[in-house]
């Protein structure tokens, strides 16, 4: 028999499940292929048994009709319409054209869902992405940060080691890689009998871990240092402190020999964004020199005057810090400072001067230039480092800016300018470069034919934040920005 429009209102009413009428279906098709096998009575016969079985339940409302339901109608519609075409006579035509148009109908109705659960799956996409939107402004506020902070653009790092050792010297012109100032000072002291055998080295650096780095390539020229350290490179020791170090130089011959060397540090990493510094073992992005960078808040919030105090008073509970503070200042004032034209390069220079005047000062007070020789190179600190420690492909460096170098040899001062003494070959660099570290095995990295040499990624991660081997330890449940 032909599937009439009665036949059809009940089909579509059916609330079967999807595979079940994908079966009547695909029943239906076979026994179109199968009809030149058959008679014409024979395939009305089986047809109108298929959907004799299909129309046994009760109808239910369109509305609760699924896509999959439809789909299957719609196979089933078009297994009808090959049987009436193959079957069916002048009246076939008619029935035909009320077939198509039916199924036009459910077509369209199967798009109008299909568009519905397209609009729900992107509302639930737009609710998830929401939620990781929240849950990343929680990790960056955790670690300290904003989303436009962390959104912000930064500097594009320079990949030459050349580059950014220009991009520093265009802060501090008398920048030098710090393995290429160590051997310039060798070099000079050896020639007027400063030596390791002979001499003992006073580091005055900032109690910043960073600062390691330098005090090894001191170390390594003139053995252990009798050090003096203090937040900011700040002098606190005083002449009897000075003394007592200088008490323990070696004696060969007549006279003592020492060598002063006082440095305030300042980072400015590969991206050439000054003040920040990346540790070992730590999210994100932390600064250097920070007792500096407290010092330039304090300086711009209240001004310079208004941290000025009388020498010798200082914060119980903070006293290097207050220190610190207080005499830059007085340098500041005396210097007719705008403070709200300093920045961390222009405080950091400051600092230098200040704490040079101290050491000299101090140095007036404890050294008998009759009965000993000494040396004193200042200046500053520079921690080029990686801006991610996590990127093994990027190198960290380490400057020194010259300041003021001299010698006072039998009472007799006289003044030297590193930038201008000799340097060493690059292979000479790297090979006495590998010995101030350790020997590590990742020594000896540097541009070819340059004097700039890479502080070994292992080496560095070793000495500054304990890590056992050349890899970088991330520490678990820490939410990290990057």
């Amino acid at each position: 028999m032909l599937l009439n429009k009665s036949s059809f209102a009940n089909l579509t009413s059916t609330p079967r499940r999807v595979h079940r009428l994908n079966v009547r279906a695909n029943a239906v098709s076979k026994v179109q292929h199968s009809s030149t096998e058959l008679t014409t009575n024979q395939q009305h016969q089986q047809q109108g048994s298929r959907f004799a079985a299909i129309t046994e339940t009760a109808p239910a409302p369109p509305s609760q009709m699924t896509p999959g339901v439809i789909g299957g109608m719609a196979a089933m519609m078009g297994a009808g319409i090959l049987i009436s075409k193959a079957t069916s006579g002048g009246s076939g035509g008619q029935n035909l054209a009320q077939l198509q148009g039916q199924q036009a109908a459910l077509a369209a109705q199967l798009q109008a869902q299909q568009a519905a659960t397209q609009a729900a799956l992107l509302a639930q996409q737009n609710q998830i992405q929401a939620a990781q939107a929240a849950q990343l402004a929680h990790a960056l506020e955790t670690a300290g940060m904003t989303p436009s902070s962390a959104a912000a653009p930064k500097p594009v790092p320079t990949t030459s080691l050349e580059e950014r050792l220009k991009a520093v010297q265009q802060y501090f012109p008398t920048a030098l890689p710090v393995d290429d100032y160590m051997n310039r000072v060798e070099l000079a002291l050896s020639q007027l009998g400063f030596t390791g055998n002979n001499t003992i080295a006073m580091s005055n650096l900032c109690r910043d871990e960073s600062c390691m780095i330098l005090e090894d390539k001191i170390e390594s020229v003139f053995g252990a240092c009798f050090s003096t350290h203090g937040l900011g490179g700040v002098l606190t020791c005083g002449s009897i402190g000075i003394k007592a170090g200088l008490s323990h130089s070696p004696i060969v011959g007549s006279k003592e020999q020492y060598v002063f060397f006082s440095f305030p540090h300042i980072a400015i990493d590969s991206a050439n964004e000054i003040g920040k510094i990346s540790r070992p073992n730590r999210p994100g992005p932390s600064s250097a020199c920070g007792a500096l960078c407290a010092c330039l808040a304090d300086f711009q919030k209240d001004g310079v005057e208004a941290n000025c105090r009388v020498p010798g008073v200082h914060d119980a509970e903070n006293p290097e810090y207050s220190i610190l503070k207080q005499r830059l200042a007085r340098q500041l004032k005396s210097e007719d400072c705008d403070p709200s034209k300093l920045d961390l390069v222009s405080i950091t220079q400051a600092a230098e001067r200040t704490i040079t005047n101290d050491l000299e000062h101090l140095i007036s007070q404890a050294v008998d230039p009759t009965k000993a020789n000494y040396a004193v190179f200042t200046g500053v600190q520079i921690h080029n480092w990686a801006s991610d420690l996590t990127d093994s492909s990027i190198p960290s460096l380490e400057f020194v800016a010259s300041g003021k170098s001299y010698t006072v040899i039998d009472g007799v001062k006289k003044a030297m300018d590193v930038t201008t003494l000799p340097a060493l070959a690059p292979r000479q660099l790297r090979l006495l470069g590998a010995y101030s570290e350790e020997q590590h095995p990742d020594n000896g990295k540097m541009a070819f034919g340059s004097s700039i040499q890479e502080i070994p990624r292992g080496y560095l991660l070793r000495r500054v934040g304990g890590a056992a081997g050349t890899r970088y330890v991330q520490t678990p449940d820490v939410p990290r920005p990057w």
